[in-house]
Formats: structure tokens, sequence, C-alpha cells
């Protein structure tokens, strides 16, 4: 496995100022032909997610599927999927409403739902930025990763790939729900 990290001289690090990571991917293209190995290694460093996988990989973390929802983001977890479960309904009401009188019945819960997603997504948001302070915050691991360390790394991944992944789908569901 390529060491995306050593490949743009940066430190095995959870946290990568996006500045300094985008200077020194433009200056290693400019200073070479364009190097398919080093656009994805600015691509995954770039990424906070894929960002904390790879490092995760390179220290021999488990990451295979079927971990627990992390605490901190296992109500949001639950809120989504209720919310989620509500906006399907609704969608499926509106699908089966066929006068215009009906679809404008809907309406009235349209709005709702739509209030509901946009206090969600706020919340999935400020979460999302937490996570990303805890990542700032994590200076000097021990090189290798101590297995503390690394179980702390675990747990904010996960809370990360969760958030991502619920983001998306409440993105998706708002897109639906405003689709006529």
């Amino acid at each position: 496995m390529i060491d995306y990290f050593a490949l743009l001289d940066e430190a095995r690090r959870p946290w990568l100022e996006p500045e300094q990571l985008k200077e020194k991917y433009f200056a290693r293209n400019r200073a070479a032909a364009a190097d398919a190995e080093l656009n994805e290694a600015f691509r995954v460093l770039s990424d906070p997610k894929l960002r904390l996988q790879h490092l995760l990989t390179l220290e021999g973390a488990e990451l295979s599927a079927g971990r627990p929802v992390p605490p901190s983001v296992a109500e949001l977890f639950w809120n989504t999927g209720t919310l989620l479960r509500e906006v399907d309904r609704w969608l499926l009401k509106r699908g089966e409403a066929t006068s215009a009188l009906s679809r404008a019945l809907l309406s009235g819960e349209r709005a709702k739902i739509e209030s509901k997603l946009g206090e969600l997504e706020e919340q999935l948001n400020a979460t999302y930025a937490g996570e990303l302070s805890h990542l700032r915050a994590i200076e000097g691991l021990s090189t290798p990763v101590l297995p503390n360390e690394l179980s702390n790394l675990t747990e904010r991944y996960d809370s990360i790939s969760f958030l991502t992944r619920l983001r998306e789908q409440v993105k998706e569901k708002r897109f639906r729900l405003n689709v006529p």
C-alpha cells in the first residue's frame, strides 16, 4: 500500500491543514508531470474520513464493517433514521395523490418535514464540525500509534463515517422532497 502521507511529505496525523496540503500538492505537480498517485494522495488526504481511513489502515487498525454506532452519534443516528422514514412515508403519499387538492393538502406536512430536516441538518453539521475539531486537537501521535490512540482514532473515524453517510442521506431526501 502506498503511504500517501509520505508521498506528499506529510507527517502521519489525523488532521492536516488544507491550505498547506494544497500548496504541497501544487508544488509537486508543477515539479513533475501529472501523476495519478499524487492526485489520489491529495484526494485521500484532503478528505477527513478518507485520511483517517488511510492512516488507520497504515497503522494496522481493523476497519471491517459491523462495528457499533459510536456513542457520540448514536442519538443522531436514531433521529435521522426516524425522520428519513417520515420523509419516505410523505413521498409515498405524494405519489399516491391523484388530484390537485390532495397534493395541496400535503403541502403543510411537507413544510413541517422540511423544517425538521433543516434542524437535523444543523445538528449533523455541528456534530461533524465537532469531530473535525477533535481531529485538529490530536497532535503528537506516537510512531507507531499506541493502542489507546488507535482506539480513539478508530472511534473518530467511525463517527465521521456515520455522520458523512447521514448528511448525504438527508441531502438526498431533501432533494427528493423538493422534486415536483
